[in-house]
């Protein structure tokens, strides 16, 4: 009998967990490999054809998903690449595929945009939502992050930071100070100790000292930027919570602070692609000028 995608899947799955990837990007490939037999049906792995493919594929992106049509696709490839080595298929369906175009349609977050919706958030009832969007800033860490930074990861001035995405090790200095919005790590890490009840995360609910949710910070963020920000643009939609972090790289990068390594990444160019404003200079009519 002939395998079927979703047993194959199911193979493909257990590969991904030995590669000594972090859980959540483990995760995401077999999640993506799970949409992408939802996409085909279950069919039998050797009659898998590229058209097949490229309609499960192109329908996520119709969807209006780009960025993950364009990680589907490279979940596609890897799937059916294990499959040729295994044996069961002679060719990689997905292989003639071409790459899809990367089409950005989230607005970067300009430090005018991140001063009002800050301002709004420091209205807020909510201790934590006053201090959420300013530790995202200066510490230009992902969501996640910033949801695991606790006290007793203060030690020897930094507070030491293990990025659950990558595993990266980063150990930033509690003297890091933003002149952007002259406020330094220490003072922040103060203010989260400030509020109660007490809780071993510097963000946390203010009623049982617990630990927030990705929704919580992502919902408040937006909710206070849409109350604090005129969007009129049609061509991109507003900045989230996420574009904190390529503000923190433009900033510091303009102090000169080595933004590779405060972003945890191990390549240079992906930091260019943080360092990269999508046009915010041109709109707002900025000369760019050069230095000799």
């Amino acid at each position: 009998m002939a395998l079927s995608l979703a047993k194959w899947c199911a193979k493909y799955a257990e590969i991904v967990t030995t590669r000594g990837l972090m859980p959540a990007t483990a995760q995401e490939k077999i999640s993506h490999a799970q949409g992408l037999l939802a996409g085909i049906g279950d069919k039998a792995l050797k009659k898998i054809r590229p058209v097949h493919v490229a309609r499960a594929i192109h329908a996520v992106w119709a969807g209006g998903h780009p960025a993950k049509a364009r990680r589907m696709l490279s979940v596609a490839r890897d799937l059916f690449t294990e499959a040729v080595i295994n044996g069961y298929v002679n060719a990689n369906p997905a292989a003639p595929i071409r790459p899809l175009p990367n089409r950005v349609r989230r607005a970067r977050l300009s430090l005018d945009h991140w001063r009002l919706t800050q301002a709004t958030l420091e209205t807020e009832a909510l201790p934590w939502r006053r201090l959420f969007a300013i530790l995202a800033l200066v510490t230009g860490q992902r969501r996640g992050d910033l949801l695991k930074m606790r006290f007793d990861h203060v030690w020897d001035k930094h507070l030491h930071i293990v990025q659950e995405k990558t595993g990266e090790r980063i150990a930033l200095p509690l003297s890091l100070r933003l002149r952007a919005v002259d406020t330094s790590l220490r003072e922040i890490i103060a203010r989260c100790r400030d509020y109660g009840p007490p809780g071993d995360t510097l963000i946390r609910k203010n009623n049982t000292g617990d630990p927030l949710t990705r929704s919580s910070l992502t919902k408040a963020f937006s909710a206070a930027f849409r109350r604090a920000v005129v969007w009129e643009r049609e061509d991109r939609k507003p900045p989230s919570l996420q574009e904190c972090r390529s503000l923190a790289e433009r900033l510091y990068s303009a102090q000169g602070i080595d933004t590779q390594i405060l972003l945890g990444h191990r390549r240079a160019q992906t930091t260019a692609l943080y360092h990269d404003d999508r046009g915010l200079d041109r709109e707002a009519g900025v000369w760019r000028t050069l230095k000799i």
